[in-house]
Order: structure tokens, then C-alpha cells, then sequence
């Protein structure tokens, strides 16, 4: 009888837990890089002291890097959409949806050199001695990385 009972909980765990596992939210990919690329601006910015004219421009960049990435989520939801509606046909057609993910993938990678392009462009904004720290910050950062 103890067996029993104890079988009946493992096996209600496991597809407890199965259902906790299958129910968990999507991870968007673009909005965790948005909250990324954010957060590692501002952190390098504090570091930096920049001027009230740098600030200001500081703040441009961040509305540029979440357009973009906004962007990418408005043009991502349109393409699920349609690989959804496609996927739902009664012959769906696998090359129109494989193409459509493909352009989601293509689009996401673009996405994140165009920030990575916002960023650099941001570099020209600082003077001598923040350029030299900044270099300093990434050389010390890539050295961890080993």
C-alpha cells in the first residue's frame, strides 16, 4: 500500500511538473538583448562621467537601441503570424514557413549589429580621456574572458 501511494506522488510530480515546464512564457529574445544592451549602456556610462551634452545624447542612444529592437518584435510578431496561419492550412507549405523563420533569424542578427552600430556611433561623443577608459574597460573585460 505504501508503495502505491508512494508511486502515485512520484508519477503527480512528474507530470506536475512536466505541466510547470511546458506553461512556462517564451523567452523574447530581442527584448532580453534591449534590456541588455541598455543596461551595459548605462553601467559603462556611469562610469564614464560624461557632460550634460553627452547625457543627452546618451539618452538618444537608448531610444534609438529600443526603436530598433521594437521594431524587430513588431516585424517578428507579423512574421509568427503568418507562419502560424500557414501551419494551420490543411497543406501547409513547409519551404514559405521555413523561408519566413529564416528572415526572423536573418532580421534578429541585423537587429543586434544595428545596435552595435548605435554604440560605436555613440563613441565619437566622447572626449580623449573617456575613449582611453572605455578601452581600457573593454581590454579588461576581454582579458576575463579566457
Amino acid at each position: 500500500m505504501k508503495l502505491n501511494r508512494c508511486l502515485m506522488f512520484f508519477m503527480m510530480a512528474i507530470i506536475l511538473g512536466g505541466l510547470l515546464v511546458g506553461c512556462c512564457p517564451r523567452i523574447d529574445i530581442l527584448s532580453e538583448a534591449e534590456k541588455g544592451f541598455i543596461k551595459k549602456v548605462d553601467k559603462t556610462a556611469g562610469k564614464l562621467d560624461l557632460n550634460e551634452d553627452q547625457k543627452v545624447k546618451l539618452e538618444g542612444l537608448r531610444a534609438e537601441v529600443r526603436k530598433n529592437f521594437e521594431e524587430g518584435r513588431k516585424e517578428n510578431k507579423e512574421a509568427w503570424m503568418k507562419i502560424k496561419e500557414e501551419a494551420a492550412r490543411e497543406n501547409p507549405d513547409i519551404q514559405k514557413m521555413t523561408s519566413l523563420l529564416q528572415g526572423i533569424l536573418r532580421d534578429d542578427a541585423q537587429r543586434f549589429n544595428r545596435a552595435f552600430d548605435l554604440l560605436l556611433g555613440f563613441q565619437d561623443n566622447l572626449n580623449d580621456g573617456q575613449k582611453k577608459k572605455l578601452t581600457q574597460m573593454i581590454s579588461e573585460k576581454v582579458k576575463k574572458w579566457d
